[in-house]
């Protein structure tokens, strides 16, 4: 019932920080953003040789057989059995990720395997019956009964920091919407292993215990599908190695120890947020200067008087476009003296900046007719090349202009 609270309070507070994101902000990139997801996993696990080393013992155990232990749990789904990640993206196509995977690791009981070394525990009772497996071993065949070993790790703890590529199939799939996107991500992680002990050994009584006993790291790659910008699901593959150096079997000492190693995958599965903290500022440039990134947008002096270097500035949020106020007589005027000029020179460079403040009116007081505007938008263009020889991209985002609504 406990867990039951705790899960309901988590969902909660996804829900009421999703709601507030929904109101308060829009999502251009990646790049800034956060994320946050819990999920549950299965896993897989390589056979591995496990050394046993206590007062009465010192053996190894060669080969073991290993399972997961499903989630599913009587009192509901717990946190304490989930995969939980927060990340960054600092780059629209890298993020840093830090979380935590428990993957359960049982042994499986029932199998044979050799054995090397000594028992020295003398004879114990195991439900009613008595049992003694003192013994000098050299490679022989044992029965893991659970007379002898139970050795699991309720919740196999693996809490990492690693680093993902990012990427959007959107376009590759022809899925022209921002409302649902398909992505493929992949990276590595590396981290400590926190293992939840539970064994009993040789009739021991059974020691429960969790502490930092070894490392691991992994690689992994899946499919992230995103709905709304801000939710999402993912399932991926994740191919490790985890290695155990010192893992506590006994309570009253400290040196009876258990090591071991193993490769594992595991197949995690989650549901996510990605949302936005802070929102990001729009930043103005005046591109009739030049900066490290783009040329100056102007036209040669000799063709034109001053004012062709008249200012434009540029949102560069890329819905739209804004420009000081609308000189509304500028346009007539500079027609007016490109009919006048005597060379040709000048006509050109008067009727482009005819053509621009004519363009620059209708954006900034809306137009209600958009095709008129793209034509107005292309003339600037066509002009803008005749006369200076200009870049297309680069003129092209000047003439970014989102038409009014007609009241």
């Amino acid at each position: 019932m406990r867990n039951k609270i705790k899960m309901e309070k988590i969902l909660l507070a996804l829900t009421i920080l999703a709601t507030q994101l929904l109101n308060s902000q829009e999502i251009n990139s990646r790049k800034g953003q956060f994320f946050a997801s819990w999920g549950m996993n299965r896993s897989f696990y390589s056979t591995s040789d496990i050394h046993f080393n206590g007062n009465d013992f010192e053996f190894k155990l060669n080969n073991i057989k290993s399972d997961d232990r499903p989630y599913l749990d009587p009192e509901g789904l717990s946190p304490k059995y989930s995969n939980i990640k927060i990340g960054y993206f600092f780059n629209d196509n890298y993020n840093i990720v830090f979380g935590s995977d428990n993957l359960r690791y049982v042994l499986r009981n029932g199998q044979d395997v050799k054995i090397k070394g000594r028992i020295d525990a003398d004879s114990y009772l195991y439900d009613g019956v008595k049992y003694n497996f003192d013994n000098v071993y050299n490679h022989e065949m044992i029965h893991l009964s659970k007379s002898f070993l139970q050795y699991e790790y309720n919740g196999l703890n693996y809490i990492f920091v690693g680093l993902n590529r990012f990427d959007n199939l959107n376009k590759f799939l022809h899925i022209n919407t921002d409302k649902f996107e398909v992505n493929v991500e992949g990276g590595v992680d590396f981290g400590l292993v926190m293992p939840n002990t539970r064994i009993t050994i040789l009739g021991n009584e059974s020691y429960e215990n969790s502490s930092v006993a070894g490392f691991g790291l992994s690689a992994n790659a899946g499919l992230n599908l995103t709905f709304f910008k801000y939710f999402f699901i993912k399932a991926a593959l994740k191919y490790g190695y985890i290695d155990l150096k010192d893992i506590r079997i006994s309570k009253v000492d400290a040196s009876e120890t258990v090591k071991q190693h193993f490769d594992f995958m595991e197949i995690p599965y989650s549901l996510g947020l990605r949302f936005q903290l802070f929102s990001p500022k729009k930043k103005l440039k005046n591109i009739s200067k030049p900066d490290s990134n783009e040329e100056a947008i102007s036209v040669k002096s000799s063709d034109t008087d001053k004012n062709i270097r008249e200012v434009i500035v540029v949102n560069e949020d890329e819905n739209s476009a804004v420009t000081k106020k609308c000189p509304g007589d500028k346009a007539l005027a500079y027609k007016e003296k490109s009919n006048s000029a005597t060379d040709i020179p000048t006509q050109k460079g008067y009727n482009w900046l005819s053509l621009y403040y004519t363009y620059k009116c209708k954006c900034d007081n809306g137009s209600i007719y958009p095709d008129d505007l793209v034509q107005i938008i292309n003339n600037v263009v066509d002009s803008y090349l005749e006369n200076t020889g200009g870049n297309y991209g680069k003129i092209t985002k000047v003439s970014k202009c989102k038409p009014l609504t007609n009241n």
